[in-house]
């Protein structure tokens, strides 16, 4: 156990490192470092000079790059160009708001698909398995950016039900985690209800049911825990397509968490911000593919980390 995670986390570094190498060569060559933070009609030649030099761009690309991945490792990101404060700081404090709406999308994925999966798959011709796949279809390919202006549109300026954005109570949650949630709740019920019809014909499934449990205990005792290999796995996607998600939504609903503030460092072209949200970000999802492997032993023993 104690090799695979050194291995695992010697792998993470690794395309952590490579992340901020490409990061710092993409953002050096593909225009005038200058130009980038400030626009050319805006800046004259001496004022050009004097960003260059006092950003260190006049130095030799390999030391720079020694010193940008020496303050990086410190988490040290430079200071935001916009706010005047360390970059990390700045994405930070936006973390706990894009994991609460996370959590939230996460929540409501699971008590809308989990059950909507087993009513389908218990009812193969019925009418309802053909509501719900159709339904699930829909939402699944259903953009979230047109679902969330749909959302503000209908729920929030027609009806006046909700607000159109912000944050700061329940309220202002709502919508932003429908949107965000619909996706994976169409993905995860479809693939569900899939792997739960399968695993209906299976022996041991008329064995539960010749020994008289009622098909409720069948679907929940006996179906549910076998498909949860299935539903880890669609977890560990389903939360990179989240993190990734949440660019258009946060921005879409003035919801301040960390995709919003991406958004910000490229409209405002503060860099220090934008490459702190990067690999924050890409950490993040990192870790919770580390986290869904090691999940995998809890769930079903006979998985072996070799």
């Amino acid at each position: 156990m104690m090799a695979y995670l050194f291995r695992r986390l010697a792998g993470a570094a690794l395309v952590l490192i490579t992340l901020v190498v490409a990061a710092f060569f993409a953002t050096h060559y593909i225009g005038d470092p200058a130009f980038l933070l400030v626009d050319r009609e805006f800046l004259s030649e001496a004022e050009r000079q004097e960003i260059i030099e006092q950003g260190g761009f006049n130095r030799p690309v390999l030391d720079q790059l020694a010193d940008y991945l020496a303050s990086t490792i410190r988490g040290d990101f430079g200071t935001s160009i916009w706010q005047n404060r360390p970059a990390a700081a700045v994405v930070l404090e936006r973390v706990p708001r894009t994991a609460l709406l996370g959590a939230a999308s996460l929540a409501l994925t699971f008590l809308v698909a989990i059950p909507a999966a087993l009513i389908a798959a218990s009812r193969p011709a019925g009418p309802a398995r053909a509501a719900i796949t159709t339904a699930a279809t829909a939402l699944a390919s259903l953009p979230a950016f047109w679902l969330a202006l749909g959302l503000v549109y209908l729920v929030a300026v027609e009806w006046r039900l909700l607000p159109t954005g912000g944050y700061g109570s329940w309220r202002h949650l709502v919508l932003p985690a429908i949107a965000l949630a619909a996706g994976p709740i169409g993905r995860y019920t479809l693939i569900l209800e899939s792997a739960v019809a399968r695993d209906l014909r299976q022996h041991y499934v008329r064995t539960a049911r010749a020994k008289g449990l009622p098909e409720s205990a069948v679907l929940v005792r006996h179906l549910l825990p076998n498909a949860a290999i299935i539903g880890l796995t669609l977890l560990g996607g389903e939360l990179i397509i989240l993190l990734n998600g949440t660019v258009l939504i946060e921005t879409i609903f003035s919801w301040p968490g960390v995709g919003e503030v991406a958004y910000s460092a490229v409209t405002r072209r503060d860099l220090p911000v934008l490459m702190a949200a990067v690999i924050y970000v890409a950490a993040i999802v990192l870790l919770v593919n580390l986290l869904v492997d090691l999940a995998y032993t809890v769930v079903d023993p006979r998985v072996r980390l070799q």
